[in-house]
């Protein structure tokens, strides 16, 4: 059977969550939109579930959902209900004095490529690490892309290959160079909306994946992607 995307995600705003696509465009960037905002403090550092040289540790992100609105501005809806873009006010008061919603400028709001991918496969492998009877829920690993898979941690031999997705539009189809397998971090544990906490992911992937799940990818070819879209290694 051929290996097809079954899910397609885009994070307007850096930490926090995001939405689901039937269809979505990717450019040199990556996933159109993805991570071009982030909540930036005066001192340079972007806000996310963990503290270190490039980010601050602020509680509650991962409650907060952002889209973008028909103009393109990013809007985001926290647990309450209220709705903040970027300039308002109220923004500092919520997350902590000096924060603002920001684009991207200088540095990349990425972390080390462009794409990230995982495999349904996989999400089960990880499941039963746990000892769980389901699959390893996807919205802990915010990815952009997420294929249909027999074998567990099959992508991860992409590694240093091309991947060809989709191709039946004009645009033809996209292609990925895959970098490197990704390395999780505190976010997957933390609780967002629908999930609990759950600390039992992130030390269970140290210790039998070597804290890895996914990969990343740069872009060779830009072209919008959609859900059934084939996917091939070479």
């Amino acid at each position: 059977m051929p290996l097809t995307v079954v899910g397609l995600n885009s994070f307007p705003v850096k930490s926090m969550l995001g939405v689901a696509h039937e269809r979505l465009g990717f450019d040199a960037r990556g996933a159109v939109g993805d991570r071009l905002w982030a909540l930036r403090f005066t001192d340079g550092k972007l806000a996310s579930g963990k503290n270190n040289r490039r980010f601050r540790r602020v509680t509650g992100l991962l409650e907060h959902r952002a889209a973008y609105d028909a103009d393109g501005t990013p809007v985001v809806t926290a647990p309450d209900g209220e709705t903040l873009r970027p300039g308002d006010p109220r923004i500092p008061e919520r997350f902590g004095e000096g924060a603002e919603l920001a684009r991207e400028d200088g540095a990349s709001h990425q972390d080390l490529a462009a794409v990230s991918l995982v495999g349904t496969a996989s999400l089960r492998g990880l499941g039963d690490l746990l000892g769980d009877a389901d699959p390893v829920d996807v919205r802990r690993l915010r990815k952009n892309i997420v294929v249909e898979t027999d074998e567990p941690w099959i992508e991860e031999s992409w590694v240093g290959r091309e991947l060809t997705i989709g191709g039946a539009g004009a645009a033809g189809p996209l292609r990925l160079r895959v970098t490197q397998r990704v390395a999780r971090c505190v976010m997957t544990t933390q609780a967002q909306t629908g999930l609990p906490a759950d600390g039992r992911i992130l030390k269970t992937l140290t210790a039998a994946r070597g804290m890895c799940i996914g990969i990343y990818a740069d872009i060779v070819t830009p072209a919008p992607l959609a859900l059934g879209d084939t996917v091939a290694a070479r």
